[in-house]
């Protein structure tokens, strides 16, 4: 690792770090945002673990928010178990749904996978707004945390945080190790990368399992946040959408990226909101085609290589060109 690299882990480690102490000076409104930022990023780099180091776009990531969702609230409310178990279980079951849809869709490629995964999602939505057990579309009640509503915006808070720092270690661990060269080499050319002895089912379908288990693990802090939730907004599309666009415009492939992505996201977001509530969508929709055209590697290449300025931007332009 070079000096460079390393100056920048350091960095973001700080900023991380310096994280733990943000509720301290915050008001609730602030807390509870930042928490839903620290969702998002999570969403974003378990994405980024399929989409950018392997190179398989899953339009149908959102499944796995779902699950972890549904998990966390029929083992609370159904069988009376705790947040604790209910978070680990519906970090497991989102990975081995993973696995069990991973090794037919990933045989796809390309706008096949996507569409796949996208159907995936579709149909397990479908199912939970049929089965008894999860209430159907009437909904279900997750038990109160048993805390101050101070406590209740710090709890939550802290546990997306220290599942956020989870995934980016175990991403980094992944990156440093044999088994994420051969995500790389699946990303650039799988044709060659089974021609050279590397087991892409294998590699593809972990990577996968990663994926969904951060995300599941991301859905269970916010159901029992929620402490209500319906099959709608958990198995939206729109989530996975977001956080492909926070994982692109941050910088899709890089370990910080979508941590960025999520946060300039979110907050750019919020201020459209308020200030343009009638031409938010509009103007939100702008600055992501904006940014694809002239800052196809996000800005994480902006803020490691220090390049900025017309030339950059134009060089963007002819090397991405269709």
């Amino acid at each position: 690792m070079g000096n460079k690299t390393l100056r920048n882990y350091v960095i973001c480690g700080l900023i991380l770090l310096s994280l733990a102490f943000f509720p301290l000076f915050a008001n609730n409104f602030i807390i509870r945002f930042g928490t839903d930022i620290l969702m998002f990023a999570i969403m974003a780099s378990a994405w980024n673990i399929i989409g950018g180091y392997t190179g398989y776009a899953s339009f149908g990531n959102v499944v796995f928010f779902g699950i972890g969702a549904y998990i966390t609230a029929v083992l609370m409310e159904k069988a009376g178990l705790n947040f604790a178990f209910a978070f680990i279980a519906a970090g497991m079951g989102s990975a081995i749904f993973a696995v069990i849809i991973g090794l037919p869709v990933l045989r796809l490629r390309g706008h096949y996978f996507a569409i796949a995964t996208l159907g995936v999602a579709e149909a397990m939505k479908a199912l939970v707004q049929n089965l008894d057990i999860t209430e159907g579309n009437s909904g279900i009640y997750l038990p109160m945390l048993d805390l101050s509503v101070k406590g209740q915006y710090y709890f939550f808070f802290y546990v997306m945080l220290g599942t956020l720092v989870a995934t980016l270690v175990v991403t980094y661990l992944v990156l440093n190790a044999k088994f994420g060269y051969s995500l790389i080499a699946i990303r650039e050319d799988e044709d060659s990368a089974n021609a050279i002895g590397i087991n892409a089912t294998y590699a593809k379908t972990l990577a996968f399992a990663l994926s969904g288990l951060f995300t599941g693990l991301a859905g269970s802090v916010y159901a029992y946040q929620q402490a209500f939730i319906k099959p709608g907004p958990v198995f939206t599309v729109g989530s996975t959408l977001k956080m492909i666009v926070m994982a692109v415009f941050g910088g899709i492939g890089s370990l910080f990226g979508p941590l960025l992505g999520a946060v300039s996201i979110e907050v750019i977001s919020e201020i459209l909101s308020n200030y343009f509530l009638v031409a938010h969508t509009l103007f939100f929709g702008a600055l992501v085609i904006l940014s694809i055209v002239f800052i196809p590697k996000g800005i994480t290449d902006i803020l490691t290589q220090k390049k900025i300025g017309l030339v950059y931007f134009l060089q963007n332009i002819r090397k991405n060109r269709i």
